[in-house]
């Protein structure tokens, strides 16, 4: 499995399984608030990346509720921030990947290559996500492009992959691997899909995480592993006369929450703040890190989502910090620490407080 210290340069490449939900959920905070700081409580906190943007004060959700966004404007700012040409909004990330192979699909057969129907799914060691799960036309494939290359055939329609993964630890593909994909996919006329719901929507403190590599993918799916109650699908220009003509419908509910998600993550400034927060929490990891080389063999991610590789299974660790007041996430090998992107420099100070102090009283491991 690729596991990268840093973005730069590893995660930056030529040009330029997927995700899955945590294979156990993250502990429940506790039901009583932690410490405090000048009258803010800090605690309990979650960083296990259950949610993008934390929630209002309780006098904010006493407010006027702010009207519901049109699907159509939501539509237009994912556009306006990324590289498609259009977007479209649905209920689940599940719908929305059963929508990309009905869209590609689609796409091949207007352009008089109806026989292409097969995806190949670079899902490293994560299993297929279950909606592809048991379809004959999908193909689950490793990390390797000669061996992608070898398995596309006049079937193809196109590759898929996740530039993030939180499968079983927080994995970053290099940009080289996905600037061959893009390079294979133009060579035999596929579609390049990127599956963002892992990190995208400025976790990794861009926008979307492809971005870092320079490698621009045909279509793009961010759903509810980002932080939105619902799946968008962004699509260039080619590839969206593909779609079908009439799309499950969104609840004004998962619309609401979705317009809080995109406006702040496309706020002026928003990245760079992600950036800056993300090097104040890699310092505090790394240190302890360092200090701890017995419980943790290195550090993982970048920007809002990262993590510790633990030398044991990281569950009882996470328990024990769930009962100090911090939510992180196990996954695999690594304590994932998925902080929302509204977090202050004062929350991650006083989860790496947490962390260190929990940390402190655990007996050193032993070989």
């Amino acid at each position: 499995m690729r596991m990268l210290l840093r973005l730069p340069p590893a995660f930056v490449g030529a040009g330029g399984a997927m995700s899955q939900p945590a294979s156990e959920p993250a502990p429940e905070p506790p039901a009583e608030s932690g410490e405090t700081s000048g009258g803010t409580c800090l605690a309990p906190l979650d960083f296990s990346g259950a949610c993008l943007v934390a929630p209002p004060a309780p006098a904010q959700a006493q407010a006027e509720p702010a009207p519901t966004p049109d699907a159509a404007a939501l539509a237009d700012l994912l556009v306006a921030h990324s590289f498609g040409d259009t977007a479209a909004l649905l209920p689940s990330a599940a719908i929305a990947r059963r929508v990309i192979l009905d869209t590609i699909r689609a796409q091949h057969r207007i352009s008089g290559r109806p026989k292409r129907r097969d995806l190949l799914v670079c899902a490293g060691d994560a299993p297929l996500p279950p909606e592809f799960a048991g379809d004959a036309e999908v193909s689950r494939m490793p990390d390797e492009i000669g061996a992608i290359r070898a398995a596309v055939g006049p079937k193809t329609a196109g590759l898929f992959v996740a530039p993030v993964r939180l499968a079983a630890g927080i994995e970053m593909l290099p940009g080289s691997f996905l600037a061959e994909l893009r390079e294979a996919a133009d060579e035999y006329g596929l579609a390049l899909i990127f599956d963002e719901t892992a990190a995208g929507l400025g976790r990794t403190g861009m926008a979307f995480a492809h971005e870092w590599t320079g490698v621009t993918p045909d279509l793009m799916l961010v759903g509810e592993g980002a932080g939105l109650s619902l799946a968008a699908l962004v699509l260039t220009a080619k590839w969206a006369r593909g779609l079908p003509g009439a799309l499950p419908v969104v609840a004004g509910e998962a619309l609401a929450s979705a317009g809080v998600v995109l406006e702040t993550a496309f706020a002026p400034g928003f990245e760079g703040r992600v950036q800056a927060l993300g090097w104040l929490l890699e310092d505090r990891l790394a240190t302890l890190r360092y200090r701890r080389a017995d419980l943790f063999s290195g550090l993982v991610g970048t920007g809002l989502a990262q993590g510790l590789v633990c030398t044991v299974p990281p569950d009882d660790l996470a328990a024990r910090l769930a009962g100090a007041g911090l939510v992180t996430r196990p996954l695999g090998q690594v304590l994932a620490v998925l902080p929302p992107l509204t977090v202050t420099e004062a929350e991650i100070s006083a989860a790496a407080d947490m962390l260190e102090r929990v940390v402190a009283e655990l007996e050193p491991a032993t070989p």
